[in-house]
């Protein structure tokens, strides 16, 4: 019987366990608060009534955003890091258009779940090497 070896999958670089936790929390505070956004927009809640899950929102992105960049300095020009400007362009276009707010949002809610979800070969991908890059 002849002995194949397998290559092995695992990464080359481990994250520490703490990191991971705190992407996952942030990850769903993030999405738990959007929610709110979203739901308040839906609902036509009055905007001074969401400013601080509006804040929040903001917050915990900027915490994904950190962490992405702390994992991989070429997170912000591959597929993912590309996702993630165009879910807070298209965010930033509710300044433009507060009538719009509930299109915006249910637009940018698509284009990060996208983002989050698409295979690794479009995740990965390096709009600057032109080549999946981890």
């Amino acid at each position: 019987m002849q002995v194949v070896d397998i290559p092995s999958t695992e990464k080359k670089y481990k994250r520490p366990a703490w990191s991971r936790h705190l992407d996952v929390a942030l990850r769903t505070a993030h999405v738990a608060v959007a929610s709110v956004v979203f739901g308040g927009a839906v609902f036509a809640v009055p905007a001074e009534r969401l400013f601080s899950w509006y804040y929040l929102t903001i917050a915990t992105g900027i915490g994904l955003i950190a962490s992405e960049i702390y994992h991989s300095y070429h997170w912000p020009y591959q597929g993912r890091g590309a996702m993630v400007l165009i879910h807070v362009g298209v965010l930033g276009l509710i300044h433009l258009r507060p009538d719009l707010a509930t299109s915006i949002l249910a637009i940018a809610l698509v284009f990060g779940m996208v983002g989050s979800h698409m295979p690794k070969r479009f995740r990965y991908w390096s709009l600057v090497h032109r080549r999946v890059i981890e």
